[in-house]
């Protein structure tokens, strides 16, 4: 009674369960699975779907897996990106604090030479306040030579 069978997964020489049941691919919650659902069914439909079943299983754990792969490589390019845009960012502050670092070094280049501009006009200021000071006591202590008219203009 040697049945021609289509399928790609190969039927075990003999159709008794316990001997299913040994097979190492087939998990025991497949067998209690398939043992509940379909009682009156053949063992050999019952070893097909049993390995059908643990075949779905793998496939799913394999593609679970895989996007675990994919989610974790993921994470590592996200980690990559935002461990560069600090990078960037860092580089950036690092920049404009040099910048304005710069810019408050030229103010206070600048500011320190209109102080001296201011001083030095300033001095210069004095000085001719002090002259015109020295000037005006000469002028007022210098003797008079003959009495000066009041009401007639002084010479030229």
């Amino acid at each position: 009674m040697a049945e021609t069978n289509p399928s790609p997964t190969p039927v075990p020489a003999t159709t008794e369960l316990s001997r299913v049941e040994t097979t190492p691919s087939i998990s025991p919650e497949t067998r209690s699975l398939v043992e509940q659902r379909l009682p009156e069914e053949s063992d050999e439909v019952k070893y097909h779907m049993m390995a059908l079943i643990d075949a779905i299983k793998r496939r799913a754990e394999t593609e679970i897996n895989s996007a675990g792969d994919i989610t974790r490589d993921g994470y590592v390019t996200a980690m990559r990106q935002a461990q560069e845009t600090l990078q960037k960012t860092g580089d950036f502050f690092n920049e404009q604090r040099a910048s304005l670092e710069d810019s408050i070094a030229d103010v206070e280049d600048l500011a320190t030479k209109r102080w001296e501009t201011l001083l030095a006009d300033a001095q210069k200021v004095g000085n001719r306040l002090d002259r015109a000071v020295n000037a005006a006591w000469k002028i007022l202590t210098e003797p008079d030579s003959e009495p000066a008219d009041l009401d007639e203009p002084p010479p030229q």
